[in-house]
C-alpha cells in the first residue's frame, strides 16, 4: 500500500484550496496549454521524465490503492502497487512514452444507431460501489467506472465479473476522505509497450517486483471532461506502477517558439 502521512503531507493537498476540485500543482505552467484531446489530433503518445514529477499526496495514495485493490482481484492477491516516483532516478537515463487511450467523439445529432451502440457500449463497461473506510470508521462512497478498450478476452471477462460492491479500508480520517468526488471513471487497455521501463533495467539501484504481472501493456487513465490522465501502467520486472504524480506533455511537432504541452492537472471532475 502506498501511504502519505497526512500530518507531514495535508498542507500539499491541493484539493483542500477547493473542495470541487482535484488538480495537481504544477511546478510550471503553459497559457497555451494543449490537451490531450487536442494533442492526440496529431500524435496520440505522452511522454513522462523524472523533471515532470510532484511529491505524492493522500489523493495518490487513495487512488493507487483503489487500483491495487482492483488487481489484486484481477490477477493475484500477492501484488503491490508502486509509485514511479519512489524508485526512478532523478536525472535523464530514462523517459517513458505512453500511447493516450481512444478518444470519445462527440454526436451533435442523435441518431436510434448512436442510442443503440450507447447502450451496447454500456454493457461493456464495469461499475463498482466502492465504499472507502477510513481510519474512524468513515464510510467514503466512491462510484467507479472502468471502461475497457483492446482487453485480451481473460481481463476483460474478469474485469466484468468483478464484485459490484466492494470495501476498501484506508488510513485516513474523515476529514481527508470527505474532500474525494463521489463519481470516478477510469480508461483501461492493453496498448502499452511490453517493456515500458526498460531504460531502468540496468539500473542495479532499482530492485525487482517480488511477482510477475500477468497482464502485459496494462494501461489505466483517469478520463477527464477534456483529456485522460495516465494513473498506472504494467512492467514485466517492475510490477504494476504508479503514474498519478506525474505531468504529462504531449510529443508533437510544435509551433516556432512554442514550448512543449503539459496535461498533468490532477482533477477529478468526470
Amino acid at each position: 500500500m502506498i501511504f502519505i502521512d497526512t500530518i507531514n503531507r495535508i498542507t500539499q493537498l491541493p484539493e483542500r484550496e477547493d473542495p470541487t476540485n482535484f488538480r495537481r500543482r504544477r511546478s510550471r505552467t503553459d497559457k497555451d496549454s494543449l490537451t490531450l484531446s487536442e494533442a492526440a489530433a496529431h500524435v496520440q503518445q505522452i511522454t513522462l521524465s523524472y523533471e515532470n514529477a510532484s511529491n505524492l499526496t493522500p489523493t495518490d495514495s487513495i487512488i493507487a490503492n483503489m487500483l491495487e485493490a482492483v488487481l489484486q482481484q484481477l490477477d493475484d492477491l500477492n501484488i503491490h502497487v508502486e509509485a514511479l516516483s519512489q524508485f526512478a532516478p532523478t536525472n535523464d537515463s530514462w523517459q517513458l512514452t505512453l500511447q493516450t487511450p481512444p478518444l470519445s467523439q462527440e454526436q451533435t445529432k442523435p441518431s436510434y444507431v448512436t442510442s443503440v451502440k450507447d447502450l451496447q457500449k454500456d454493457k461493456q463497461l464495469k461499475r463498482i460501489e466502492l465504499h472507502l473506510i477510513g481510519q474512524d470508521k468513515t464510510d467514503k462512497l466512491c462510484l467507479l467506472k472502468f471502461i475497457p478498450h483492446h482487453l485480451s478476452p481473460p481481463l476483460r471477462q474478469a474485469l466484468l465479473q468483478l464484485p459490484p460492491k466492494q470495501t476498501l479500508h484506508t488510513p485516513y480520517s474523515a476529514h481527508e476522505l470527505e474532500l474525494l468526488p463521489l463519481h470516478w471513471a477510469f480508461e483501461i487497455d492493453q496498448d502499452g509497450e511490453a517493456e515500458p521501463l526498460a531504460s531502468l533495467y540496468d539500473n542495479n539501484n532499482v530492485p525487482p517486483a517480488h511477482y510477475h504481472p500477468q497482464f502485459n501493456g496494462l494501461q489505466i487513465w483517469f478520463e477527464r471532461q477534456e483529456d485522460a490522465l495516465p494513473l498506472l501502467i504494467s512492467d514485466p520486472r517492475f510490477g504494476y506502477i504508479y503514474l498519478g504524480n506525474y505531468e504529462a506533455y504531449s510529443n508533437r511537432e510544435y509551433e516556432p517558439g512554442e514550448e512543449g504541452n503539459f496535461s498533468g492537472s490532477l482533477d477529478t471532475n468526470v
